[in-house]
């Protein structure tokens, strides 16, 4: 152990890292792959599939919807048009959906 500390770095490509360190590599740079190391390493990380907040798209989902573009928002948002419909009717849209 230790002896990654003497290995000059400078010299390193993407195929010299570990699993989804070389990915890392590969996709932000060395710099950003070491800053991702020293917080996560040792810890079980797993990436959510959606980037953005339920919640966030749900109130997106509510403010874009004008009583007949469900379908639409559906493809938009990647949802089940029964999803859409069951986010409208939390969210007090029960008379309005056409």
């Amino acid at each position: 152990m230790g002896g990654e500390k003497a290995i000059d770095k400078s010299t390193l490509d993407s195929s010299c890292f570990n699993g989804a360190y070389k990915d890392f590599v590969e996709l932000i740079g060395y710099k950003n792959t070491l800053c991702v190391y020293n917080y996560f390493a040792g810890q079980y990380v797993t990436f959510p599939k959606r980037l953005l907040a339920e919640e966030f798209l749900h109130e997106q989902i509510i403010k874009e919807f004008d009583g007949t573009n469900a379908k639409e928002l559906a493809r938009k948002y990647d949802y089940s048009y029964s999803w859409i419909m069951k986010i409208l009717k939390r969210n007090s849209y029960k008379g309005t959906i056409r």
